[in-house]
């Protein structure tokens, strides 16, 4: 699908960003991160040109980089990562929102791997 759609609308268009952040998780799953970080990376740079610098698809795009960065244990790089996103949900969405909270665990997540631990449950109880 993605050799397709980067025929039918070339690079830039957002369904190859979709292709490529389908086959990102798909690799993340498989346990080939750093496929899975170049190919989210990729959807990121598109997902910038097409919706701007803030945006819903912006934010979850890198949260899907954070996780890669995170599974290759740099920690600060995920943290930027997440913190952006979050950032965005947060003035997208306000402080109460599904996906403000699922960053907010994830970077409990990272907190914990850092054997930050006072940080990291006041993070997770946030999130709450």
């Amino acid at each position: 699908a993605l050799r397709i759609f980067r025929v039918v609308h070339g690079e830039s268009h957002w369904d190859v960003a979709i292709a490529l952040g389908d086959l990102g998780d798909i690799y993340r799953r498989q346990g080939k991160v750093e496929e899975a970080l170049a190919t989210h990376k990729q959807e990121l740079r598109i997902a910038r040109r097409v919706h701007g610098s803030e945006s819903k698809d912006v934010a979850l795009v890198l949260n899907s980089v954070a996780i890669c960065l995170r599974r290759q244990g740099l920690y600060d790089r995920a943290m930027k990562k997440y913190e952006e996103a979050h950032e965005m949900f947060r003035s997208l969405f306000g402080e109460d929102h599904e996906k403000v909270a699922m960053v907010l665990g994830n970077m409990a997540t990272v907190l914990d791997k850092q054997d930050k631990d006072a940080e990291a449950l006041a993070m997770e109880e946030k999130a709450l």
